[in-house]
């Protein structure tokens, strides 16, 4: 069959199609006509040659999608048979659309949207060739009427369109909508580690955080009041201070305020709430947040959903997707303000980023009157100077006013510091973005983790991507919750985002900390508002970033413990740095001039501490006219270089020395001692030996007894400080030393040796940890036969810093071994419990001790919780519930313990946990069992209620 009669029958259903829009046609002077066969076979040949031409410069792509006379004859038709309407316009956008949702549920908007791209181009072809074809067909002409006057008008109109000027059409709206996703479809990390750049999708990786609802925004006064508050408040609460000294208190931090704040009839605080309800929920929405809180990924999230969710006809929460517009308003006060407004602005600068939309100008103004738009205004603080912020604020209101009256919604993004100078008007509604918690760090740690390794391995299958995504996650979970210094550098998603790819590049994140303070100091400094676009001009100078915060932050650790300075003490500290800076000397009597902060060095001061609060958040406002760090780890790492990099290798042994013990200063030297090795390799070996231990020539007082040198230096083992293996080998050989020779040594003491016992764990993931393992390991089977107790002590702490090495799991096991005393073999099988040693023998020794009741209830219970290593058999389910019934209630705890354990980890035992559970609470004197034999049993009962009130799968 020819292919002119093989679209006769679609030529059928478009004609057929537009005898019904003629029909309902409102266009002046047209006439529904009669179509019969001359006008079908005419369309027919028409659509042949626009089909063989769509062919010859597309290939097969209609094909490919399973474009065919069936599409052409069902769904098609409709906007085919536009092109013989006089007064309406077929939409590639339309057909594609319709032939992309023919196929079937796509596995995403984003891949929805991707196909239609894909198949426009092609439709715009065919559409054109048509209308030509069309008009080339005499019968067409004369049915339909048109003439030379409405070709040339609509030759004009595309004209028009391409040059930016015409009115726009669906094309035109899925043409923007996808370079607004293109434009956010990622989120590029570049700048924040090592200048390297990893796209992470940013519809996978986003994490919505929590928002506090902001009565007074930008009032750093009053924020730091209620900060102040919520902490006496807590004291209230757990009884340290009653409701006289609160109220002196709160005095206090009015008079401190210089300021009071009407709090008597001011509500509770409204709790957080997540920060999509918020936007969603206010026309006019303020976010405000300090630096890395994750502000302007917010706003790029919306964009790129709404995009996609309107090309694809879908809702957003609940509600009709919305035509965003994103701006950095950064951008339009550098290139737009004051010459244009913003609405004016748009266009062009849209245009300048490559959103080569033909009629974008139309688009715009079509969408904003309509008040279909979502427009995001990120960055409201980028602007440098106070004047041309205020101006800039003044223009983003008449914006907002022209069109929020039509319904257009509208969010702002800014830093909290500097807002309050130049404000929005009311009714923008102001919300604070909140540092993450542990559920929402966790949430972020498993998306970035599996997105940076799909990213950084494509080749590798989805399993394995998932399954080393989670181990990673894990790892910096671990490292986390084990060092609290590197826990305080997670509080928003640029630090913890900082702290992934820190993590992927070294390998290790807790031990070497440093380096994490190293990257993420670095990032916040400069590449990463660099990489945001921020100019150099308005950062502040590299050359004295580090030097002058190195400076303030020792200071401020030494002489303001509640960790906010005075402006004219900033003066007083970086004034001299000012002056070497710029080559004259300082005058030591410019703070005390009748206004300090309008001298020379002054104003270059304040200039500094300005763009550090504005740009880094490295330093902040943190009360009225108060500054320091935004975290105290930041104030910790800042006072731990002055440690390592001030004067002689001589002064900073003293300086180290002289503060070691004082707990405020842990943090400090322990960085510094890390800088050092990292920096001064040659100085480590010294600097450790004589500030820290042995430091024969001054040791601490009573260290013969306390060890608090010792234990230090384990610390410093345990931040894996670059030290040669023989200095990392004495240490260990005097910790296990100390540790078998407990009649003789500070092992004596309980304290030291659980202090002593934490360290060695605290070794894990460490060089020193893997030669705590080499060097027991080589002692295993001496120590296995001649101090077997200890030895196996000491295993289970080795536990910890990794698994068992070979000579030490044959020596646990052989001292687990029935011929051993009880106790013996109950410490054994723990220590190759927590070494994830576990065998079917193991087992069966570690039931048999529990079930002894000539043994010890200590080293029963012990064995019972190493029970909970392996899936539990029938056996010694039916072995371990009798155990209720032993007076010893500490053994019976932990029966209940292990086998609620055992069912939460082996679902599939849960049920026979259960039944027996419940079986034993049924018990009654009745039975053949004495009553005297029935103890109460409450731990049976709590064991069965736990489980039972709880959906383990087992029993759903």
């Amino acid at each position: 069959m020819d292919p002119v009669s093989m679209l006769v029958p679609v030529a059928e259903s478009i004609i057929t199609s537009a005898a019904k829009q003629l029909a309902g046609s409102a266009t002046q002077g047209v006439r529904a006509r009669i179509f019969g066969d001359p006008e079908q076979k005419a369309l027919a040949r028409a659509l042949a040659r626009a089909f063989a031409t769509v062919e010859k410069r597309h290939g097969r792509r209609l094909a490919d999608f399973d474009v065919n006379a069936g599409f052409w004859t069902h769904e098609g038709a409709e906007e085919l048979a536009k092109v013989l309407v006089p007064g309406t316009a077929a939409s590639a956008a339309a057909l594609a659309r319709r032939a992309v949702d023919s196929l079937g549920p796509q596995a995403s908007e984003d891949e929805r949207l991707d196909r239609i791209v894909l198949l426009r181009p092609v439709f715009t072809t065919l559409l054109d060739e048509l209308s030509v074809e069309v008009r080339a067909e005499a019968v067409l002409q004369e049915v339909l009427g048109r003439t030379d006057a409405a070709d040339t008008a609509r030759a004009a109109t595309q004209l028009a369109r391409h040059a930016g000027a015409g009115a726009a059409d669906e094309d035109d709206l899925i043409a923007y909508l996808r370079w607004l996703a293109d434009q956010h479809r990622y989120l590029r990390t570049v700048g924040v580690v090592r200048n390297t750049t990893v796209q992470l999708p940013l519809a996978e990786v986003f994490v919505g955080l929590s928002a506090r609802p902001e009565k007074h925004p930008g009032d750093r006064a009053r924020l730091w009041f209620e900060q102040e508050r919520d902490k006496l408040a807590a004291m209230v609460e757990s009884g340290r201070l009653d409701a006289t000294g609160f109220e002196a208190a709160l005095d206090r931090l009015h008079l401190q305020a210089g300021r009071r704040f009407d709090v008597a009839d001011e509500p509770d605080r409204a709790q957080p709430a997540p920060v999509l309800d918020a936007v969603r929920t206010n026309a006019q929405s303020l976010v405000l947040g300090d630096p890395g809180t994750g502000k302007t990924t917010l706003l790029k999230h919306l964009a790129l959903t709404h995009a996609l969710a309107l090309a694809s006809g879908n809702p957003v929460q609940g509600k009709p997707a919305r035509f965003p517009i994103y701006l950095r308003i950064g951008d339009y006060a550098r290139q737009g303000y004051p010459e244009q407004g913003i609405g004016e602005f748009l266009p062009g600068y849209l245009n300048r980023l490559e959103c080569r939309t033909a009629g974008l100008a139309d688009l715009l103004r079509r969408e904003l009157d309509a008040g279909r738009c979502l427009v995001l205004l990120d960055g409201l603080d980028e602007i440098a100077s106070a004047e041309l912020r205020r101006g800039v604020v003044e223009a983003v209101t008449r914006f907002v006013t022209a069109y929020a009256r039509h319904g257009n919604r509208f969010v702002v993004t800014s830093r909290i510091a500097g807002y309050s100078a130049a404000p929005l008007p009311e009714p923008f509604v102001a919300v604070r973005l909140q540092d993450m918690d542990q559920e929402t760090i966790d949430r972020f740690l498993e998306v970035y983790c599996r997105e940076v390794e799909r990213a950084e391995t494509p080749d590798k299958s989805d399993p394995a991507i998932v399954q080393a995504g989670q181990q990673e996650a894990a790892a910096i979970r671990e490292a986390l919750a084990t060092n609290p210094g590197v826990r305080r550098l997670a509080a928003n998603p640029l630090l913890l985002t900082a702290l992934v790819l820190v993590h992927r590049a070294s390998g290790r994140l807790p031990h070497r900390r440093v380096e994490a303070y190293i990257e993420v100091c670095n990032a916040l400094g400069r590449t990463w508002r660099t990489a945001q676009g921020v100019a150099a001009a308005d950062l502040p100078d590299e050359r004295m970033l580090t030097r002058w915060l190195t400076e303030l932050g020792f200071w401020m650790h030494e002489h303001r413990p509640e960790g906010a300075a005075s402006q004219l003490e900033l003066l007083t500290v970086l004034g001299p740095l000012w002056a070497k800076h710029h080559g004259v000397e300082w005058d030591p009597t410019v703070v005390e001039a009748a206004d300090p902060l309008s001298t020379d060095a002054g104003v270059g001061v304040i200039e500094f501490v300005d763009k550090a609060d504005r740009h880094t958040g490295l330093l902040i406002e943190r009360a009225p006219g108060r500054y320091g760090f935004p975290h105290l780890t930041f104030e910790e790492y800042y006072a731990g270089r002055a440690l390592a990099f001030r004067g002689t290798a001589e002064e900073r042994i003293a300086a180290i020395r002289s503060r070691l013990h004082d707990p405020r200063y842990d943090e400090p030297i322990l960085l510094a001692l890390g800088l050092i090795g990292t920096d001064y390799t040659e100085q480590i070996e010294t600097v450790v030996a004589e500030a820290i231990w042995p430091a024969t020539a001054a040791p601490s007082r009573y260290e013969d007894l306390l060890g608090r040198d010792f234990l230090f230096m384990l610390r410093v083992l345990a931040d894996d400080t670059p030290l040669q293996t023989a200095t990392i080998d004495t240490v260990l050989h005097h910790a296990i030393d100390e540790w078998l020779t407990p009649e003789t040594s500070r092992c004596r003491f309980r304290g030291y040796r659980e202090v002593l016992s934490e360290r060695l764990r605290g070794l894990a993931g460490t060089k020193a940890g893997d030669r705590f393992r080499v060097i027991l390991d080589q002692q295993a089977s001496t120590l296995a036969e001649t101090l077997p107790k200890a030895f196996v002590e000491l295993a289970a702490v080795t536990a910890s810093p990794g698994p068992h090495s070979p000579y030490v799991a044959t020596a646990l096991a052989a001292l687990a071994d029935a011929g051993f005393r009880v106790p013996m073999r109950a410490c054994a099988a723990g220590a190759l419990q927590a070494g994830g040693l576990w065998s079917s023998e193991v087992v069966e020794a570690a039931v048999g001790i529990v079930v002894d009741p000539g043994v010890d209830p200590r080293a029963r219970a012990r064995a019972v919780g190493a029970l909970r290593q392996g899936p539990p058999t029938d056996d010694a389910i039916d072995r371990l519930v009798p155990l209720f019934a032993e007076e010893d209630r500490s053994l019976r705890a932990e029966v209940g313990r292990t086998l609620v354990a055992l069912a939460r980890q082996h679902p599939a035992s849960a049920e026979a946990i259960v039944v027996a559970l419940a079986a034993y609470c049924s018990r009654s004197p009745g039975d053949e069992h004495d009553a005297e034999n029935l103890p109460a049993a409450d731990e049976a009962y709590q064991a069965l209620r736990t489980l039972v009130g709880e959906p383990v799968p087992a029993l759903a």
